[in-house]
């Protein structure tokens, strides 16, 4: 298990990025870091739960190829383990991941990281993953974030329910990660920068 240095979450080896707060744990040539390059310490002292700037991560993003380190996805599920497998497989992709375990929170920690997609869960305890959608799409900011279902649930009744809500995939449990793969990927563009101009334009 490794600590993180900004918010002292405990994760498992082998992860990147912080599940907690995306802080980078492990750099591409496999070595333990204290954090990220000097020049985002200071900022990220002072914000320790909003992950790091896209363009300071990936400084060359002139190129047409697809970089998942360019993005941020928000995992949300009630169950630890399933965000630990979750959040591993994505990070081993090269996603950053932040994770929230209800409702409530994966509302506050969207507002607070501005995640490029979001893998919500829909049966939890409180706000369940179709109520936090349904605020998720009435915030200002947040509003055209992918968001995918990933749930037990496999009737159409709930698939319905699902798109109703405002959600753009649908996936169950257990997870097909290649197909996964594939439904985040057409729903991210090729690089963010193609995205800054076109927030809220066709998805």
């Amino acid at each position: 298990m490794m600590s993180c240095p900004v918010c002292a979450h405990e994760n498992p080896d082998g992860v990147r990025f912080c599940v907690k707060c995306g802080w980078q744990l492990i750099q591409m040539t496999g070595n333990v870091t204290s954090g990220l390059s000097p020049a985002l310490a200071d900022a990220d002292a002072q914000h320790p739960n909003e992950a790091p700037p896209t363009s300071q991560l990936q400084p060359n993003a002139n190129t047409q190829e697809f970089t998942p380190q360019d993005f941020l996805v928000l995992v949300v599920d009630d169950t630890v383990d399933n965000l630990v497998i979750i959040s591993l497989h994505l990070q081993q992709s090269g996603y950053r991941v932040v994770t929230a375990t209800d409702g409530e929170e994966a509302i506050k920690v969207a507002a607070l990281t501005h995640p490029d997609l979001i893998l919500m869960d829909i049966s939890m305890p409180g706000l369940d993953g179709l109520g936090a959608t349904r605020k998720i799409r009435e915030h200002p900011t947040l509003r055209p974030v992918p968001i995918i279902a990933v749930t037990a649930f496999t009737t159409e009744g709930f698939q319905r329910a699902a798109y109703d809500a405002g959600m753009e995939g649908y996936l169950t449990k257990p997870i097909d990660f290649e197909r996964l793969n594939d439904l985040i990927r057409s729903l991210l563009p090729v690089r963010k920068a193609d995205d800054a101009n076109t927030l809220g334009g066709d998805e």
